[in-house]
């Protein structure tokens, strides 16, 4: 049996994306990612944004058709999973954790989705574009068969 090594992580591209492609043929993209947590400090009450940088390498087709939407600044959602790689050189060991995308969604940028011009009719820029969910709303609780929730 595997065991689970997934993530989905929320956040805005901090530069362009850039592709790569090797000498297989194959593409990574290369994304840049900056995702913002907000927190009361215990001891001033105040609250804190904390921003974290992640950067995620997005392989194949489906990344090399979307390069025009990984832009700097935009919200995307990407599902993928944690992996190391390790590498010697000059007799030195390395290794790190990386991202790698399964899958990478853009989303609406601010001020994008439905306008309203001056008759009234509305449309949008991008209309296939999800807006970002509202993760305050969504609850990783289980629920039984009577409706309660299932201690964590």
């Amino acid at each position: 049996m595997s065991d689970i090594n997934a993530l989905f992580l929320q956040g805005r591209l901090t530069k362009d994306a850039s592709m790569n492609t090797m000498s297989n043929g194959s593409c990574v993209v290369t994304l840049s990612l900056a995702s913002n947590k907000d927190y009361q400090d215990r001891n001033s009450k105040q609250w804190v944004k904390q921003t974290h940088f992640f950067e995620v390498s997005y392989w194949g087709e489906p990344a090399k058709n979307n390069l025009a939407e990984f832009t700097k600044g935009r919200e995307v959602i990407v599902e993928g999973e944690l992996r190391t790689s390790s590498w010697e050189k000059d007799g030195k060991k390395y290794s790190r954790m990386e991202i790698r995308a399964n899958r990478v969604k853009p989303l609406r940028r601010p001020g994008e989705g439905k306008r309203i011009d001056s008759k009234n009719a509305s449309g949008s820029a991008y209309p296939d574009a999800p807006e970002a969910p509202n993760f305050d709303e969504i609850s990783p609780r289980q629920y039984d068969e009577n409706g309660e929730p299932i201690p964590f």
